[in-house]
């Protein structure tokens, strides 16, 4: 491998730019898990809220799911989680077909007037102001926000150099599936997509969906966390016998990383209880950075010497740079306008105050 030593985006960085630019980076790829796994807590939460018949608090339902997940996250490695992974997959995308198929059967979508005539307002290519455009730009970008996590897998698979067939396959698979379902459900709902969407459909195909989707969105917040907390593991214990050794003191720092990661998860759910907009939190905020201008950085790290040597390097190195510019300035705006989306949502009451049900 070319650069063995390379166990995440944080030693990239270290390569590239010193200790300054480990922990700039370091700090970016755990505050994103963390913001991640705080979203996944709302969606957990939310679904917990529907088949209970919202009945019980919601403050209470986000801390469910922050414990099941800290219990969960605290398995040591990502190979005894593999099978729960598969089923939390299989039930993530079994939940989101339901909701595609139930949108096409419903006389309107659940978040329409109930009554009278309605609009979907469904166009082929939007014209938005300003501000709802990026927000929008930001959170469609952040469902492939997962690729600095990359990086680390590589570290624990079986045989590193299947990474890049694994890469492809898993990637245009993400993307079909994006394309079509997205498509389907915003031809049928409109500007009526439920936030999370799987309550698009309302009624029992809202509590079907959100019921399959429970093992998913636990697996799926396990995992974020579990990331999260083995990079504070290393990060915390490197250089140091305990990190290798199940000693005591591996075990108080490991349970004190998952168990603190889920409790500043679930602090950040109840501060910002809106899946949409701390979903562009997690976007611009931190999917720019590390998404796209840390991995433009590192492809002018290996390409930069030998850009005379052909114009496929050339081409490369100018389309690095494109994305370093683009990245900040979504990094910029990306933030302003999401940050300035939420105090609006405050202020013109269409979300409740933190920390209630």
């Amino acid at each position: 491998m070319r650069y063995a030593g390379v166990h995440s985006i944080a030693d990239a960085a270290a390569r590239m730019g010193g200790p300054i630019a480990q922990e700039i980076a370091g700090g970016l790829f755990l505050l994103t898990w963390i913001l991640a796994s705080g979203s996944g807590f709302i969606g957990l939460a939310e679904g917990f809220k529907t088949l209970s018949n919202r009945h019980v608090c919601n403050i209470a339902w986000t801390l469910v799911a922050a414990t099941c997940t800290a219990i969960v996250s605290s398995i040591p490695t990502l190979g005894r989680l593999s099978i729960l992974a598969w089923i939390g997959f299989a039930s993530i995308f079994t939940a989101v077909f339901i909701v595609v198929v139930g949108v096409t059967q419903v006389d309107r979508p659940a978040a329409a007037p109930q009554t009278g005539p309605y609009d979907m307002d469904v166009h082929a290519v939007g014209i938005p102001e300003f501000a709802p455009g990026v927000v929008a730009a930001v959170n469609l970008f952040t469902g492939y926000g997962s690729t600095p996590t990359f990086i680390p897998v590589i570290a624990e698979m079986r045989n590193p150099r299947s990474f890049t067939k694994s890469l492809f396959s898993s990637q245009v698979f993400l993307a079909s599936c994006y394309v079509a379902f997205g498509t389907v459900v915003y031809m049928y709902c409109g500007k009526y997509v439920a936030s999370p969407s799987l309550g698009s459909a309302g009624g029992t195909l809202e509590k079907i969906a959100y019921g399959v989707s429970i093992p998913g969105f636990i697996m799926t917040t396990t995992l974020w966390v579990h990331l999260a907390a083995k990079f504070l593991l290393v990060r915390i214990l490197r250089n140091s016998v305990h990190l290798q050794s199940k000693t005591v003191i591996h075990w108080v720092t490991w349970l004190g990383s998952t168990i603190g990661i889920s409790a500043l998860a679930f602090i950040i759910a109840e501060a910002v209880p809106f899946f949409s907009y701390l979903v562009g939190l997690i976007g611009s905020i931190c999917c720019m950075p590390t998404c796209l201008i840390i991995p433009a950085f590192m492809g002018l790290y290996m390409d930069w010497e030998k850009r005379s040597s052909s114009k496929v390097k050339m081409s490369l190195c100018a389309l690095h740079i494109f994305t370093i510019v683009l990245g900040s300035f979504m990094t910029v705006v990306g933030t302003y306008t999401t940050i300035q989306s939420i105090i609006d949502a405050y202020n013109d009451g269409r979300v409740g105050s933190a920390f209630t049900c």
